[in-house]
């Protein structure tokens, strides 16, 4: 599968259950440099592990999620890449300015490979070569990077000095990675080594991500959509909204794209908007190859439907909000329903005000419709006004047209 902007979906198999961990990485004097993600996810039933979907994983949430930015807080963030996404376009989704892309050992050193790696060091991105090993193939690959990490649990100390000199002279910054107690990093900083990592400064921290994915089949046709000639942007609205998780990793990329000018998001349409349609498609690529498959759809069927009853009520009672009742009540459910802080996703989502001041303490006439929807489809106040009971109908007709879909 390819998209129009030629962004290749790596053909791989099994579902996995994703999550993300970050482990510090920091200087000889202590101070953080940076960070290293790292996959956390159930091991796969074939007792396969698959580095390109592990990637993807790590990708999706850091960027969708959470946010690049939040997690590196301006610092660089290391990503292991295998050979599959390392070849082909959709790591380039990930931010030069913050990515360094650590070539993880198992890669097979080719030509092609060299040549990729001159290629992405042209586009701005930092190359790393994980567990470096000296005289193995990987001393092919030193004239492409800018960072070599070390595994001192392999290499003997007494190899350390020499080695390092020899990186140095290659204007290459070393890494000692596993550092496990005082003895150790007391060693490599004697050696020489100019980074470090290690369970000595802090063991891997899990970081909080949604607890829902987006449907398959929704993936795939918003795909289609996406790489259509005539772009139909109602089309695209339309499958945007038809799940959660992709309607809120949209607003979180917009809000990315939108922080720079100080704006906020208002409806899922001026998001789709302002990600684009070639970076979105590329992102929902990446989501593919992570195969986040494993969603619970009825629970994603009830977030909409909650959202999609605020939706009609406000657009029989306002005329023009239903698109800010849509995203508000989509946002008051998904916390509700997923256990989120509804703050955070306020503000994953850059959030206007009036949406924001609806969600947390229901003001306002829009806070009105979503208290009233909400206290009548929870079942406390089955005799709610007249056009909420029937918007809750129309949207459960609807939320069943979805699962045919699915």
């Amino acid at each position: 599968m390819t998209t129009s902007t030629g962004l290749a979906v790596p053909q791989v198999g099994g579902a996995t259950t994703a999550s993300l961990a970050r482990q510090p990485i920091v200087g000889r004097s202590g101070a953080l440099h940076g960070y290293e993600l790292l996959f956390r996810g159930a091991w796969p039933a074939n007792g396969v592990f698959d580095g390109d979907r592990a990637t993807a994983d790590v990708l999706v949430t850091a960027a969708c999620d959470l946010g690049w930015e939040k997690l590196g807080g301006g610092l660089p963030l290391f990503l292991n890449v295998d050979s599959g996404l390392l070849m082909g376009d959709l790591i380039t989704l990930a931010p030069t300015e913050h990515t360094v892309i650590e070539v993880v050992e198992q890669v097979e050193v080719t030509d092609e490979l060299c040549a990729r790696l001159v290629s992405l060091r042209e586009a701005g991105y930092r190359i790393a070569l994980d567990d470096f090993a000296p005289g193995s193939s990987a001393e092919r690959l030193l004239p492409y990077a800018h960072v070599v990490k070390v595994d001192v649990l392999r290499t003997p100390a007494e190899q350390w000095p020499e080695l390092v000199a020899r990186l140095h002279e290659q204007d290459l910054v070393v890494l000692a990675e596993k550092v496990e107690d005082r003895a150790t990093h007391d060693l490599a900083v004697a050696a020489g080594f100019d980074l470090f990592q290690g369970y000595w400064y802090a063991r891997p921290a899990d970081q909080p991500s949604l607890a829902l994915s987006p449907r398959h089949s929704v993936c795939l046709r918003l795909l289609t959509a996406l790489t259509e000639q005539d772009l139909d942007l109602g089309e695209v609205e339309e499958l945007v909204s038809s799940d959660p998780v992709l309607a809120v990793r949209t607003l979180r990329m917009a809000n990315s794209a939108a922080s720079g000018a100080g704006r906020t998001i208002s409806s899922v349409r001026q998001a789709i908007m302002l990600v684009g349609p070639s970076t979105l498609s590329g992102w929902v690529a990446l989501m593919l190859v992570a195969d986040e498959e494993a969603g619970d759809a009825m629970t994603s069927i009830e977030i909409l439907v909650r959202a999609r009853a605020c939706q009609l009520v406000s657009t029989t009672r306002y005329a023009d909000s239903g698109a800010e009742a849509f995203l508000a009540g989509l946002i008051y459910s998904m916390a509700d329903i997923s256990g989120t802080d509804p703050r955070q996703l306020l503000d994953n989502v850059g959030a206007s005000a009036q949406i924001r001041d609806a969600v947390t303490v229901q003001a306002g006439d829009l806070g009105q419709v979503l208290r009233e929807v909400d206290r009548h489809v929870s079942g406390f106040d089955l005799d709610a006004a007249l056009d909420v009971q029937m918007a809750h109908l129309a949207a459960v007709v609807w939320g069943h047209e979805l699962l045919t879909m699915a």
